[in-house]
This record gives C-alpha cells, structure tokens and sequence, in this order.
C-alpha cells in the first residue's frame, strides 16, 4: 500500500514541476518578447530621427 501512496506522491511532485517549468518558460518568453519589442521600438526611432535630419536634404543632386 505505500508503494502505491509513493508512486501517487512521486507523480504528483513529477506533474508539478512540469507545469511550474511550463509557467516559468512562458515568463521567459513574454520577457524576451517584450525585450524585442523595445529594441524594435528604439530602432524605429532611431530611424525617425535620421529622417527629420536629412527632411530638407534632397538625395537627387
């Protein structure tokens, strides 16, 4: 009978890891995510910039 309470104990411990691994994957996910996000946002920026300085220079000369 505790072989049996053992392997329901050690089952339970095995499905819990899985899904805490599951749930702390995710959070690296959204955070990587959300990291591209910005350096996406920094690069389009920094594309705007470039052309508000070179907005009254004409390229055709």
């Amino acid at each position: 009978m505790s072989h049996i309470l053992f392997s329901i104990a050690l089952y339970l411990v095995f499905i819990f890891l899985f899904f805490r691994e599951m749930y702390l994957d995710h959070k690296r996910y959204l955070e990587a995510d959300r990291l591209g996000d910005e350096h996406i946002l920094r690069e389009v920026e920094r594309f705007l910039e470039k052309m508000k300085q070179t907005d009254g220079v004409s390229l055709e000369d």
